[in-house]
């Protein structure tokens, strides 16, 4: 029996599925290299299991793209990655430092120092070790203060050893014209100054469509890789990832007037058919979606009616033909007229917390190489490391001492 056959074993007939194309992936990283141009080096950020939608299979993907380097959340992804990428670069953003020093060491994790306390035991303790410093330049959040850099450049194991690479976080990079960006450049180069860096790094997505003086050494690249162009670039150059589904459980048949769902919010106006559908904001969908977002079947839309219920919507396909949505055939959230961005958009909310939500209560598949085959499954869990690490990409831009 093949893996997919046996996992398709425990997969409920019932269930909501998000559909990540892998294809996809590499082509919004492959966008987003040639944005930058071959003297950027494109860092991944997977962190929180790939903004849900599954550490290992995004990374095993990005790195047949090219992709060396990647940031994650903590250690313990850190360490996932590591047993697929066993030459990768990789960094994470926040863990316990002063605790897990020797893990970081052994596996050859980057630690990003985001404190003054974290920079003086790293110095007492490993001082000649490669590290990533994290300075606060309008944030405010994690990352050393202006007068922690002037406090620490008069030390001289901080002169003698230079952080790999000095990196901050624009607040406003998503608006190109807000004043702040250009307030928070100045502040990162005179810490640039200061620290004289191997190589520096400002940018995340949106800040790759921001002018060349941003971009510096190393882009730190998440959800642009996703599809989610959060920039609001038009015409849009990235590429939808997602696909959601989700299967009619029941239909019922409602006389006008009847109420639906939690709190009687909404009423037919005439004789209605809805269709049960088995997904809920247990799933990720989220609750404010109600009444405002149709779905498809075939090519016939229909309007999400009443409450979101924990593990259910229900929908109006009075108008749909019955052979298309009848109990066990597909619901379609996710399609080539909406995508996650328009979901957002709808009702107000995050792009990368729906996806994260989503990502993290529905079965995913991933695609690749365009045929219905090609689908992979996989159980919401790190899948096993392989015998064997993956080989070395190949002739791909490598920046020197990262």
């Amino acid at each position: 029996m093949t893996q997919a056959a046996n996992v398709a074993r425990y997969l409920p007939s019932d269930s909501a599925v998000l559909e990540i194309d892998l294809d996809a992936v590499r082509a919004n990283y492959l966008t987003v290299r040639n944005v930058l141009g071959s003297d950027v080096v494109i860092a991944a950020v997977v962190k929180s299991d790939a903004y849900g939608l599954g550490l290992e299979p995004l990374a095993r993907a990005l790195w047949g793209a090219g992709c060396t380097f990647f940031f994650v959340a903590n250690l313990e992804e850190a360490l996932r990655l590591r047993a697929i990428c066993p030459f990768a670069r990789i960094a994470a953003f926040h863990d316990d430092y002063v605790r897990f020093k020797r893990i970081y060491r052994l596996e050859d994790i980057l630690p990003v120092i985001n404190t003054g306390e974290e920079m003086e035991f790293h110095f007492r303790t490993v001082a000649t070790a490669p590290y990533l410093l994290n300075v606060d330049t309008g944030f405010s959040r994690l990352g050393l203060s202006a007068s922690d850099l002037v406090h620490f450049s008069q030390k001289e194991l901080f002169l003698a050893h230079q952080p790999t690479i000095l990196l901050s976080h624009l607040a406003c990079s998503d608006r190109s014209s807000d004043t702040m960006n250009d307030v928070q450049k100045q502040r990162f180069q005179a810490a640039r100054k200061i620290v004289r860096p191997l190589a520096s790094s400002l940018v995340a997505s949106a800040g790759a469509w921001l002018d060349r003086s941003f971009h510096f050494d190393v882009a730190r690249i998440g959800s642009a890789i996703f599809g989610l162009n959060n920039a609001g670039i038009q015409p849009n150059p990235l590429v939808p990832v997602l696909r959601l589904k989700a299967r009619v459980l029941a239909i019922r048949e409602i006389s006008a007037h009847e109420a639906v769902g939690y709190g009687a919010t909404f009423r037919a106006r005439r004789n209605t058919r809805i269709a049960i559908v088995a997904i809920g904001y247990a799933q990720g969908l989220p609750w404010a979606s109600a009444g405002r977002i149709s779905v498809r079947f075939g090519a016939h839309s229909a309007p999400v009616v009443g409450r979101i219920s924990m593990e259910y919507v229900t929908v109006d396909v009075t108008d749909v033909p019955i052979e298309l949505c009848c109990p066990g055939n597909w619901a379609h959230f996710f399609h080539d007229e909406f995508c996650v961005a328009d979901l957002a958009s709808a009702i107000g909310v995050n792009a990368q917390e729906i996806v994260m939500r989503l990502g993290s209560g529905c079965f995913r598949t991933y695609r690749q190489g365009g045929g219905a085959g090609a689908d992979l499954f996989e159980f919401h869990r790190a899948l096993p490391a392989p015998e064997a690490g993956l080989p070395p990409p190949g002739n791909h831009a490598v920046l020197g001492g990262i």
